[in-house]
C-alpha cells in the first residue's frame, strides 16, 4: 500500500490587515486575499481613524462613512473570501490589538511607507513599535514590493537571523512555507567585519563557523524537502545587506524576527522598518520568545 506523507503546513484561519488607502496599503490588501485564498482564511479588513476631538467630530464622521464605503467596496472585489469589515477609533497598534484580544488572528497584514529625512525617523520608529508589540507575526509590504498574483506561491525564501538568540518561531514558518510551497530556503547571517591584517581570514576561519550555526538553527528542528543554502556576508550594516541580497538574488520573501517590547534588544536596532521600506518582496517579521 502507497502512504502519502502529508506536509505540516501554517494554521492561517484568520487574517488582519490594516489599510490606510494609501498604495502600499493597497497592495497589502492584495497579497492579503491572495493568502486567504491559499488557505481558505476568513478576513477582517480594518481601518484606524484617528481619536476623536471636539474639534475633528464632525471631520471624523466622513472619514468614518468615507472608510466604511471603501471597505466595502474593497470586500466586494474579491467576493470568494470570507471578510469583515472594521472601522474603528484609535491608533493602528491599539485598534490591532482590540481585535486581538477578541479573536484569534492568526497573521497581521500591513503596507509600510518608504519616506526621506525626518519623516522617515518618525515613521520608522511607529513601524519597529508596530513590529515589536503586536503579539502576532506581522507580513508587512513595502512600496519596493511587487504586485502578487490571484495566489501566493514564494518559491524563493531568505530567512534573516542574527545568530543571537531563540528564533524557533522564525525558523519554523521559514521551514513550513517552503515546504508548503515547493520553494528554496536560504539562511542569511551578517556578520561584523574582522578587524584583521588579513582579510581573507574571514572566508577561512569565520565563514565556515557562521554557517556552521545556520546548519543548527534548521537542522535539528525541521525536515526540509529541499537542502538549504546557508549564507554569511560581512559587513557593518545589516539591513542594507539583507535587502541587496534579497534583491540581487530575487527573493520572493524574507522572514526575520524582532525582541517583543524590547528594541535594544534586535541586532537590527530600529532596522526592521527599513527591511520592509527597502525590500523588493514582503518581509515576515515574527517576535521572538522572551
Amino acid at each position: 500500500m502507497t502512504v502519502l506523507a502529508v506536509r505540516p503546513k501554517l494554521a492561517l484561519k484568520k487574517i488582519l490587515v490594516l489599510t490606510d488607502f494609501s498604495p502600499t496599503s493597497e497592495l497589502a490588501v492584495q497579497h492579503a486575499f491572495a493568502i486567504a485564498r491559499h488557505y481558505g482564511s476568513k478576513m477582517h479588513l480594518v481601518h484606524a481613524v484617528p481619536p476623536l476631538t471636539k474639534e475633528s467630530r464632525t471631520a471624523s464622521d466622513v472619514q468614518v462613512a468615507t472608510a466604511t464605503e471603501k471597505l466595502r467596496v474593497a470586500s466586494a472585489a474579491c467576493p470568494d473570501i470570507p471578510c469583515s469589515q472594521w472601522v474603528l477609533t484609535g491608533t493602528a497598534l491599539a485598534v490591532v490589538e482590540r481585535i486581538l484580544s477578541f479573536d484569534a488572528i492568526d497573521l497581521v497584514i500591513v503596507g509600510t511607507h518608504g519616506a526621506k529625512g525626518f519623516k522617515r525617523m518618525a515613521t520608522g520608529a511607529a513601524a519597529e513599535h508596530f513590529f515589536r508589540h503586536v503579539h502576532c507575526p506581522v507580513l508587512a509590504i513595502g512600496p519596493s514590493a511587487k504586485i502578487v498574483q490571484a495566489t501566493w506561491e514564494p518559491h524563493r525564501i531568505l530567512l534573516a537571523t542574527d545568530l543571537q538568540s531563540d528564533e524557533v518561531v522564525a525558523t519554523t514558518c521559514a521551514a513550513l512555507l517552503a515546504n508548503e510551497h515547493d520553494a528554496e530556503l536560504a539562511l542569511l547571517h551578517v556578520a561584523s567585519p574582522i578587524a584583521t591584517s588579513f582579510p581573507d581570514n574571514q572566508d577561512e576561519v569565520a565563514r565556515p563557523y557562521f554557517q556552521s550555526r545556520l546548519r543548527e538553527l534548521i537542522s535539528y528542528k525541521h525536515e526540509l524537502e529541499h537542502t538549504p543554502e546557508f549564507w554569511v556576508e560581512f559587513g557593518g550594516d545589516p539591513a542594507k545587506e539583507i535587502v541587496r541580497v534579497a534583491r540581487e538574488r530575487a527573493f520572493d520573501l524574507v522572514v526575520l524576527s524582532v525582541h517583543r517590547e524590547e528594541p535594544w534588544g534586535f541586532h537590527f536596532v530600529h532596522e526592521a522598518y527599513r527591511i520592509v521600506a527597502e525590500a523588493p518582496c514582503p518581509v515576515l517579521i515574527t517576535q521572538r520568545r522572551l
